[in-house]
């Protein structure tokens, strides 16, 4: 199979997942000697269009993983976003150190649903949005060559030509339900209404906060205000060049203490073909 470019699509709010991709898609390119270029659907301008994939160029499609799935503020948007003629897709899951769950496959549904051909699929952890510690630095140096080794185990595929369905891709392809984040004690944590507070004395009203919202949902008054969805992706406090915004909400703290306590043990990334 011959390709003129390899694509890159990806949602990443707090940049992690957007290196993998490129990192991934940039060796695709090497490998297959053909160009390589990248498209976000981050923001919300950005999802105002879709993605009318053809079959001489080789996608990398890569999201967050979200409560073991792809972030369900972004799921009907790919569902109809993704189209494609036969083209090729590699399914990219970030997730920070617990589990990708179902994420992978139901990427190769909505890639299928698409008129795609989910070729290969790969987990790759990084660090967790909500964490300092779990998974900091990641994707490190290892994880960027093993997307390397990746690559040029997708390529030889490709090339050799068979099965165009990666094998074995565990989860369900059209999952119910999402996982039930805990808390230290082993009950339900509930923070879906949380939102950032901003420490007044260091925001200087810069507006990257408002800039940076997937969902739009911060607003500057006479300090950041938060309104409508927030999803807890961290990019505002990732962001913030004072360090002025955080999260104070009890059931949160006790969620991110428990998976910091049980999901330090470093994972690796893993290849689907």
């Amino acid at each position: 199979m011959r390709f003129k470019k390899v694509r890159a699509v990806y949602f990443s709010p707090t940049g992690t997942t957007k290196k993998a991709a490129l990192h991934l898609a940039a060796f695709l390119a090497k490998r297959l000697s053909v160009p390589y270029e990248a498209a976000s659907y981050t923001l919300p301008g950005e999802r105002e269009r879709g993605f009318d994939f053809s079959k001489d160029e080789l996608i990398v499609w890569a999201t967050p993983v979200y409560a073991g799935r792809i972030p369900n503020r972004t799921l009907e948007y790919v569902k109809t976003a993704i189209k494609g003629r036969g083209a090729y897709v590699v399914a990219l899951a970030v997730y920070g150190n617990r589990s990708f769950g179902d994420t992978l496959s139901e990427m190769c549904a909505v890639i299928k649903d698409g008129g795609c051909l989910p070729i290969a699929a790969i987990a790759a952890p990084a660090r967790h949005a909500f964490s300092d510690t779990l998974a900091a630095g990641r994707p490190d140096e290892a994880d960027m060559e093993a997307l390397e080794r990746f690559a040029g185990m997708i390529a030889l595929r490709l090339e050799s030509g068979g099965d165009t369905v990666p094998a074995a891709v565990p989860g369900e392809e059209r999952p119910k339900s999402y996982y039930t984040p805990l808390k230290e004690d082993g009950g339900p944590a509930r923070f879906l209404k949380a939102v950032p507070k901003v420490r007044e004395d260091m925001c200087t009203r810069c507006g990257v906060c408002e800039n940076v919202c997937p969902e739009g949902s911060v607003s500057m008054d006479a300090y950041p205000a938060f309104r409508g969805v927030c999803i807890k992706c961290m990019a505002c406090v990732r962001a913030c060049p004072r360090g002025a915004l955080y999260f104070d909400d009890a059931e949160l703290l006790s969620h991110i203490r428990m998976i910091e306590k049980n999901f330090s043990e470093r994972k690796e990334a893993k290849l689907f073909i």
